[in-house]
């Protein structure tokens, strides 16, 4: 197969100094990193190097980062029925018998992909990515719960398929943006304390994240941050990939204090003969097409699918514009994620599957839906709808 030409992509690396300070392009007060939840990052200088990107984003408009358009969050503070459903509609929500998972990953993982790109699904929007002999993980999320705190929120409903000690080589974590379903704090300890012993120890993140990060311990030279149209370069042992930043409608935040003071991010993959995106959370959004148009043909598209609702339009997708915005792509083939793990919304768990699975049907799209922890391969079928067998 031959090798497909790199885009010309604004390439990110960390600089190996600080600029002198008169040189520094600082966000005006308060620092938008500083609380809540970025505070305390051990590493004034990459702190500084930070605060002047941040201020020389597009994406900055001078308190927060915002969106190419503006969202609109429909939810109405006085709905009582939305809030009696969110607080008493669990049994609804929640899959009431076993949501059965692959557990032969190791054997399956244990030699190369045929074709050179295999797509493993670990639940939610966490996927190990092998591409063209580099080998990624989006978003992971290990944790018991989407959630601040260990003791409430969101619990999962199925262990992780697959152990951290098992994932063999990690040659980097992409994560999209800092939501508590994205970016798991206990998960990260884990990881930090050598759960994952084939993790390299670097990160590729959307712009500002890598502060949460640095608090978390992870070192600032290990950590890569993007903004959109920025891209860099991840190697391993003579393979390498591009990863780019992507936009996407979505906001930020871990806490009352803190929305969008750090940036959202689709990620791009991009081999010498494969490629991936992976949409992170997203509305729908025109630059979905562009993006396909620029840095595609795309092998497959990973779009989040569930964990929404009519009056969060602006930014989540759901099953029917996550179809139409494969399609606007012109992607091969579409693998929905964000779903099936936590209980984030008021549909049905297996709702958005199942819609997705109808349409595919009628469209006789390529829509890939394997069972939490299967492995899918260009040219893969997904023989039935397995979450129908879920009481």
């Amino acid at each position: 197969m031959p090798q497909r030409p790199a885009p010309p992509i604004a390439d990110q690396t960390q600089p190996a100094a600080d600029p002198p300070a008169h040189q520094l392009q600082l966000p005006e007060p308060p620092d938008p990193l500083d609380k809540p939840a970025c505070s305390g990052s051990p590493a004034k200088s990459s702190h500084h190097r930070r605060l002047a990107r941040i201020g020389q984003s597009p994406r900055w408009k001078g308190q927060q980062f915002g969106n190419t358009a503006d969202i609109e969050l429909k939810m109405n503070p006085l709905d009582f029925r939305m809030a009696a459903d969110f607080a008493f509609g669990g049994k609804k929500r929640a899959p009431q018998g076993r949501i059965p998972l692959e557990h032969d990953i190791e054997v399956r993982l244990s030699g190369p992909p045929s074709q050179g790109l295999r797509l493993t699904w670990l639940g939610h929007s966490t996927v190990l990515v092998e591409i063209d002999g580099v080998r990624l993980l989006t978003d992971p999320v290990w944790g018991a719960r989407a959630s601040p705190v260990s003791f409430a929120g969101p619990r999962r409903f199925h262990p992780a398929p697959l152990a951290l000690a098992d994932l063999g080589r990690i040659d980097a974590i992409l994560l999209s943006h800092d939501h508590y379903d994205h970016l798991c704090a206990p998960t990260w300890r884990k990881l930090l304390h050598g759960a994952a012993p084939g993790w390299s120890g670097k990160v590729v993140t959307a712009l500002g994240v890598g502060a949460h990060l640095e608090r978390l311990g992870v070192a600032p030279e290990n950590i890569t941050e993007l903004d959109w149209g920025e891209g860099t370069w991840i190697d391993s042992a003579g393979a390498r990939v591009q990863v780019v930043g992507t936009p996407s409608q979505h906001f930020s935040g871990r806490g009352a204090l803190d929305r969008n003071r750090t940036l959202w991010s689709g990620l791009a993959v991009l081999g010498p003969h494969h490629r991936v995106f992976f949409s992170g959370d997203t509305g729908p959004t025109p630059e979905h097409a562009d993006i396909g148009a620029s840095l595609g043909p795309f092998d497959v598209v990973l779009f989040e699918i569930g964990a929404w609702h009519p009056a969060w339009g602006s930014i989540h997708l759901g099953p029917e514009r996550a179809f139409e915005a494969f399609a606007s792509m012109g992607a091969r083939a579409l693998l929905p994620v964000h779903w099936g793990t936590f209980d984030l919304a008021l549909h049905h768990w297996a709702e958005p599957a199942e819609t997705l699975w109808n349409i595919a049907v009628a469209k006789q799209a390529q829509v890939w839906q394997p069972r939490i922890g299967g492995s899918v391969e260009p040219g893969a079928t997904v023989a039935e709808p397995w979450w129908r067998a879920v009481k």
